[in-house]
């Protein structure tokens, strides 16, 4: 009996604990479905990311993976000075160089640079951008992965090395024009921060060294470099969307001589937003009281932190979980109390392929496969009392960008990806009438109402009588987008979130502006259905506003004869798809007017005036007026700008054309001749001139309204 009875009680408790272990399971399944990296980390500090390469991100179920984690990414080895410029110099002339758009600084006396290859970089950008995912540029300055000739005579590996002036202008040429490469391009808004300077203070026997020798914690190329580097994030205008970092390994070690480093730095203007801590940790080293002193270190000085390449080597799978959790727990806790964290990227993306796989380092063992080291770095968050979706307050970067305004008036509204047109459904002017895109044509379901309602919000009416609106006010995934009647409510309250370059995404106010207005499917065709979804930024969510002229009714207010409204636009070519600007965004009598790409300088930015008599003025932002060189009507005579002096050289007239298309005609040939790029043109540079007006695409331009 007694067998028997210890028989039944062991069947019992083997039941018991399968029921629990399942039950367990089921908690953490439905654990895992609710949280991840994403919307708990990626929330609270902006920044989750992971370190990747190019090949990798080109695999679709990569990407995917990726995109359910991390918003933010860091190329491993494909920005770093080595693999951008090869292991053996391929030279080109000064003058070949500028003409492919490199920066050349004043003091460069050299006959050639170096080519710099950027094949990867634009496929890596390109994909993150239509990606809504963010990019750490990874590295500009580092004493390792930087090629040997780069500091030598001739940039020859033989050669001895340069003074410290020619190194100066060497550095000046590399750090600007990568910079202003990314910048320039179509998809550089999605890069947020740099690491300007990696690794100085372990450096020993580098070119640097070589060329400017030791400089302790004063070191004074390293300041030039985030001068550098400060100096054209400070063009773009982007020193409160940018962070330019001094990263490196050790920094527990090395708290207060990293503090001295970046004090130097800034000691006569903040250039230096902070440090990244590379936290290459292991379970039994560095102590996480020790790690934490350090961070709470870097916090007291005043710095912006980012957690920049963590990895926890370990024995056990156990015992990297528990690590994890004190380390994390640590991290919030300083977050929370208010220091200034930014970003937290884990250094791989599965132990299989870390670079000390060895170490089994990572969250994931395989790809896809979590270990319970996952789960406890998210148990840590909601340990510390955040729910899926908090936000820091101090966030230098959101990847849902700055609230923008623009004035109110009529507008057409343009999906970058598709180059198509926010309108209603075949024109139709009635309650619940769905919103879709389609090719520019004018009508007047294509024409929005913008009104400003303070605090940053908008309303978009439809010039068929009709408001913009999200469909039952519901704050979901792939909710339709509408017309319906004016009410005043959240589901027709939108704000305009900065994309750079004069693209804005549309948040709506029933999403708490989590959410935009996003072309379905990245689809491009006419038709494409609109709708709301989580806003990142991509270029199926961003939009450009053209001005129109349209007002219902007809009555165009007390000017009968405005085209365009007053205010600031960009003015685009429709032939090169590149905006007029003042050559070198500089303001003086007779600097050449031309066209370039868009990368929103003052010089490319004009505002109209309307004059009452049928004619606008156009006054750059540099402070000159457009002007026509010597008031000459003849074919060729030179578009320039000039001081203002209210003459007929300075008048246009702006006549609308097709598909929301404009001529400027010129006062100047009694309106017989307009603006026009000289010989269709497309490059940067390309000339800008008066012509007779036949209506070519090089003589017509869209107006594209700016802040």
């Amino acid at each position: 009996m007694r067998v028997k009875k210890n028989g039944i009680l062991l069947r019992i408790f083997c039941m018991v604990m399968v029921i629990a272990t399942m039950l367990a399971n089921v908690s953490v399944d439905a654990f895992a479905a609710e949280n991840n990296l994403l919307n708990t980390y990626g929330s609270y500090f902006g920044r989750v990311g992971t370190c990747i390469n190019l090949n990798q991100l080109q695999n679709g179920t990569t990407l995917q993976h990726v995109k359910s984690q991390y918003n933010s990414i860091t190329l491993e080895n494909e920005m770093k000075p080595d693999h951008m410029l090869g292991g053996s110099a391929t030279l080109i002339t000064v003058s070949q160089a500028k003409s492919l758009g490199y920066y050349i600084p004043n003091n460069y006396k050299e006959a050639y640079v170096p080519k710099i290859n950027f094949d990867t970089v634009d496929k890596t950008l390109k994909i993150c951008y239509e990606n809504g995912i963010g990019v750490r540029a990874h590295t500009l300055v580092w004493h390792s992965q930087t090629p040997s000739w780069f500091f030598r005579n001739n940039y020859s590996g033989n050669g001895g090395y340069v003074s410290p002036s020619t190194m100066d202008a060497r550095m000046e040429f590399y750090i600007k024009t990568v910079m202003n490469h990314v910048y320039t391009g179509k998809y550089g808004s999605c890069v947020y921060a740099w690491d300007v300077v990696n690794e100085y203070l372990h450096a020993t026997n580098s070119g640097w060294e070589a060329v400017y020798g030791k400089g302790g914690t004063s070191p004074e190329f390293v300041k030039k470099a985030f001068q550098f580097a400060y100096d054209t994030i400070s063009y773009f205008k982007l020193t409160d969307k940018v962070s330019l970092f001094y990263n490196d390994f050790n920094t527990y070690i090395d708290k207060d001589k990293v503090i001295k480093l970046i004090n130097f730095i800034n000691s006569d203007k903040k250039i230096c937003n902070g440090v990244g801590m590379q936290s290459h940790v292991g379970v039994t080293y560095p102590s996480v009281d020790y790690y934490t002193q350090a961070l709470q270190a870097f916090v007291n000085a005043g710095f912006e932190v980012q957690i920049t390449e963590l990895d926890c080597g370990n024995k056990s799978e156990s015992q990297q979980a528990n690590y994890l959790y004190q380390l994390m727990s640590n991290v919030i806790k300083i977050k929370k109390a208010g220091g200034k964290i930014t970003g937290v990227t884990f250094w791989g993306i599965s132990d299989d392929v870390s670079w000390v796989k060895e170490n089994n380092p990572l969250l994931f063992s395989r790809f896809n496969t979590p270990k319970s080291s996952y789960y406890k770095v998210l148990q840590a968050y909601t340990d510390a009392g955040l729910q899926q979706g908090s936000t820091g307050s101090n966030n230098s970067f959101s990847n849902t960008g700055t609230t923008a305004t623009l004035k109110d008036g009529w507008y057409y509204i343009k999906n970058v990806n598709a180059q198509k047109y926010l309108q209603v459904a075949g024109n139709n002017g009635s309650a619940g009438a769905n919103v879709e895109l389609g090719t520019g044509n004018g009508a007047a379901g294509q024409k929005w109402y913008l009104t400003n309602k303070g605090n940053g919000a908008i309303t978009l009416k439809n010039a068929l009588g009709y408001m913009l609106d999200v469909t039952g006010g519901k704050n979901e995934e792939a909710v339709n987008i509408e017309i319906w009647n004016e009410n005043g409510k959240d589901p027709q309250t939108f704000m305009l979130k900065s994309a750079g370059n004069n693209q804005y995404g549309i948040v709506t106010k029933s999403s708490n502006y989590t959410k935009g207005l996003d072309a379905a499917n990245k689809g491009t065709t006419d038709g494409t259905n609109v709708i709301q979804y989580s806003y990142y930024g991509g270029v199926n969510q961003v939009w450009v506003f053209e001005a129109t002229n349209y007002t219902q009714g007809g009555s165009t207010g007390t000017n009968a004869n405005v085209v365009v409204a007053d205010g600031w636009y960009y003015i685009k070519n429709i032939n090169a798809q590149k905006y007029l600007q003042v050559a070198g965004n500089t303001g003086a009598n007779g600097q050449n007017v031309e066209i370039s790409k868009g990368t929103g300088v003052s010089g490319q930015k004009w505002y109209v005036t309307n004059t009452g008599d049928g004619y606008v003025t156009l006054k750059n932002g540099t402070g000159y007026m457009l002007d026509i060189a010597y008031g000459e009507d003849v074919d060729g005579a030179n578009v320039q700008i000039y001081t203002e002096h209210n003459q007929d050289p300075q008048k246009f007239k702006i006549v609308k054309e097709a598909n929301g298309n404009y001529g400027i005609l010129t006062k100047a040939s009694a309106d017989k001749k307009s603006l026009d790029v000289y010989e269709f043109g497309t490059a940067d540079g390309s000339n800008v001139c008066q012509w007779t007006y036949y209506k070519n695409s090089c003589q017509l331009w869209k107006f594209e309204a700016c802040n």
